[in-house]
């Protein structure tokens, strides 16, 4: 079920046994936790029926699970991270996979149990395909630019202030999708606009800390105009800030890619809303794309992004070492703007 599926049952009081939450989406998987607490902890005996349990042994949990509520219908039991549900290999995974398969085919009533997963579901543990038949499965995925545009309103709506669906997609592109992060910046835009309603382009621009996307793009941006000192510059903020060299290099290879793909098709006399849809890209950032893609001829795109794939594959292969391969393909593709 999706998350809006999910606040709609506990809103009306639809509370299954056993829940699996899955997903990119933290911030709202939190939210639905925080609704499930809210539905079935009495105000001020909540420690007293709730077990938070962070990759527990079947026993551990089974017991969690047995244990009877105090004064409340029901007991909340959170599994956090299980092996069981992801990649490598857990401790008695066997014999802990089969007794929790088993034990969850008829959960007690007296339980609300959650199987809370940060990272992604191995589809071909026992346990996962156990719960997708007997869990209530709740995928929490990114929200698409529509829903998050009205996230973004419904956000700003209390503080008094808008904003327009071209700036929610330019404030997405800016800061990432992260809703935390989002929820931060629309608090920092609200105060930042002071008396004024409308949040604009400028204020996002003067305000917003851009995320490792947005740098990059700004980055590949300076070289294909040909300013270095700007390139080098926000290479030198982004490195400051802790990003790695071979991500910061693989998000320079999948700009290049956009770029040589973008250019190709236009050549093909592709339509544009199509190219945008292929790429992915919202309608300001297409713009910006072809713009750079025009300032560069095919075999130049092509060049570069074979440079960042074939440095990308050195670092891996322990051929180069990541600490100065990243500084030598920016000098090599500043060089190639002369």
């Amino acid at each position: 079920m999706t998350h809006d599926d999910f606040f709609a049952g506990v809103k009306q009081g639809d509370v299954r046994c056993v829940y699996l939450f899955e997903g990119e989406e933290e911030h709202i998987k939190g939210k639905a936790l925080q609704a499930l607490r809210g539905r079935l902890l009495p105000e001020g005996l909540e420690a007293l029926n709730e077990s938070v349990l962070q990759n527990p042994s079947a026993d551990t949990l089974i017991a969690a699970a047995e244990t009877l509520p105090v004064m409340a219908e029901r007991r909340l039991v959170v599994v956090r991270d299980s092996a069981l549900l992801s990649a490598g290999k857990a401790a008695n995974e066997a014999d802990d996979s089969q007794k929790l398969a088993g034990y969850l085919l008829h959960p007690p009533e007296t339980a609300c149990i959650v199987f809370y997963c940060h990272k992604a579901l191995d589809g071909r543990k026992k346990l996962t395909q156990a719960l997708g038949k007997t869990a209530a499965v709740v995928t929490f995925d990114r929200l698409g630019d529509p829903a998050l545009a009205r996230w973004m309103q419904q956000q700003l709506r209390p503080l008094g202030k808008t904003i327009s669906y071209e700036n929610t997609s330019f404030l997405a592109f800016t800061a990432g999708r992260d809703l935390l992060t989002l929820t931060q910046e629309l608090a920092k835009l609200s105060a930042y606009a002071g008396d004024r309603e409308e949040i604009g382009q400028a204020d996002i621009e003067a305000v917003v800390t851009p995320s490792l996307e947005c740098t990059v793009f700004q980055l590949v941006d300076a070289l294909v105009a040909g300013k270095e000192a700007e390139a080098f510059g926000l290479l030198g903020a982004m490195l400051e800030n802790g990003e790695a060299r071979v991500g910061i290099l693989a998000m320079m290879a999948r700009q290049y890619r956009n770029l040589l793909h973008l250019k190709l098709m236009a050549k093909a006399r592709v339509p544009e809303a199509e190219i945008q849809k292929q790429l992915g890209v919202p309608p300001f950032a297409m713009r910006r794309l072809a713009a750079q893609a025009r300032a560069a001829d095919e075999e130049t795109l092509a060049s570069r992004l074979r440079l960042c794939v074939d440095t990308d594959y050195a670092i891996k292969s322990g051929k180069i070492r990541e600490d100065a391969a990243l500084e030598r393909v920016m000098l090599r593709l500043c060089s190639r703007q002369s």
